[in-house]
């Protein structure tokens, strides 16, 4: 069985791989981003985003994802900032 990816980018949209997870689930769920619970009840935001700043900073780590669950979607986070979601 394949999974499918209801969304997929390069990078994140504003930066911080944090909001962008929050924005683009707010937009499948058509809702303002607001009405959403709140990011850390799932994962550490400032965490998600250091895994991605790090690479920015040409750290020499070698690639590195976080998944995690968030309003019924499956996030994947990869260190290049790829953000994948998809139904859970």
């Amino acid at each position: 069985m394949t999974e499918e990816v209801l969304q997929l980018a390069s990078e994140p949209m504003d930066g911080k791989p944090s909001l962008s997870v929050v924005e683009r689930i707010a937009t499948l769920e058509e809702t303002d981003p607001i009405a959403l619970p709140p990011l850390y009840d799932a994962i550490d935001p400032e965490a998600l985003d250091s895994l991605v700043d790090s690479s920015a900073t040409g750290d020499s780590r070698p690639p590195a994802e976080i998944r995690f669950t968030y309003c019924g979607y499956d996030v994947l986070v990869e260190r290049d900032g790829t953000i994948a979601i998809s139904a859970a």
